[in-house]
């Protein structure tokens, strides 16, 4: 009976010494965000600390920036086949794949990340985002909201007709036509090259996305007018996932989900404030605020566009009615 009370002890005994000295699971996160950007250092490598920190040494991320991986408009892929563990990327950069994604491009609508992430966010927690089933969600938010931004002096949208800009996402690219500015759809990496080239004349982007990308080298003119976003999504391959060890899955979801939209908003929402208070000290560049008639004349021009989005969307007026409303509820709370 000693003997094999003794055994029992021993086996306990290496059981725990080898869960204390297991290696935690490594996962490979995929950032198409260069290595100094904001996203890496203000956003995702203190998330990895706080994740890794919390997973009780269960977890890493290991974050390869600059695109190391695969391309942004390939993330979502690479994370659904498990050729990446995890990464981010933007709806808008696979057309036609998230139709609820498409959402926050409509121009005039959200004025701040927060407001245009917790639209998006309760979309998903309403059961009405398509297209995330094959994954885990990490977190849904919204981009910076995008400006205008021209090559050559610009005093309103007006200016912008008939000229090439980059507007990247269908409700995007319909919501620029209807302004009788032609839309070119391109990720964001892209934008400063065709810039460059002059194969475009302007560009839709957050301020950080002009910094970051090298796309203020090219744009001395700037109008300061709210021309939508694009659903941002975190996620993780359910394979890797499923894998996880119990202190490792606690940490993703202390820091995910509705957790991750004060994170997000405060921080992408504050460093888009400081880079554009930032500009508007550069006697090198110009910024316009249009006149609210303005704005209410270039929303009218975009309302077909909204309308023939419910109507040809199932649930559609539903979806339109739980974004719009949530941004009106997050605008009334700050």
């Amino acid at each position: 009976m000693k003997r094999i009370l003794m055994a029992a002890l021993c086996t306990f005994s290496l059981t725990c010494g080898m869960t204390a000295t297991a290696k935690p699971t490594t996962l490979k996160f995929a950032n198409f965000a260069g290595p100094t950007a904001y996203l890496t250092k203000g956003m995702f490598e203190p998330l990895i600390k706080d994740i890794e920190e919390d997973s009780q040494g269960t977890l890493k991320i290991q974050l390869y920036s600059g695109g190391s991986l695969v391309k942004a408009e390939d993330t979502f892929d690479a994370v659904r086949r498990g050729l990446v563990d995890m990464g981010w990327g933007v709806t808008g950069y696979t057309p036609g794949r998230f139709k609820v994604g498409d959402i926050p491009e409509i121009p005039f609508q959200a004025r701040t990340v927060g407001e245009a992430s917790t639209g998006v966010w309760r979309l998903y927690e309403e059961g009405l985002m398509d297209g995330f089933d094959d994954v885990k969600v990490f977190a849904l938010v919204s981009s910076g909201i995008l400006t205008g931004h021209s090559v050559s002096e610009i005093d309103s949208l007006d200016d912008f007709k008939g000229q090439r800009i980059r507007a990247a996402g269908p409700l995007a690219s319909a919501s620029v036509e209807a302004l009788d500015i032609i839309p070119v759809g391109l990720p964001v990496s892209q934008t400063a090259e065709n810039l460059s080239k002059k194969t475009l004349s302007g560009s839709l982007n957050d301020w950080n996305a002009v910094y970051t990308w090298q796309v203020l080298d090219f744009v001395p003119y700037h109008i300061d007018v709210p021309m939508g976003s694009s659903t941002v999504f975190l996620v993780i391959n359910k394979r890797a996932y499923d894998r996880l060890a119990p202190e490792a899955k606690a940490a993703l979801e202390k820091h995910g989900g509705a957790n991750f939209l004060p994170r997000w908003s405060e921080g992408l929402g504050g460093e888009n404030e400081r880079l554009r208070a930032q500009l508007a000290e550069n006697p090198a560049h110009t910024i316009v605020v249009p006149k609210e008639e303005d704005v209410a004349r270039w929303s009218a021009a975009v309302q077909p566009v909204i309308d023939a989005w419910i109507a040809n969307t199932p649930e559609g007026e539903r979806i339109w009615e739980v974004y719009t409303q949530a941004i009106e509820s997050q605008r009334g709370a700050q």
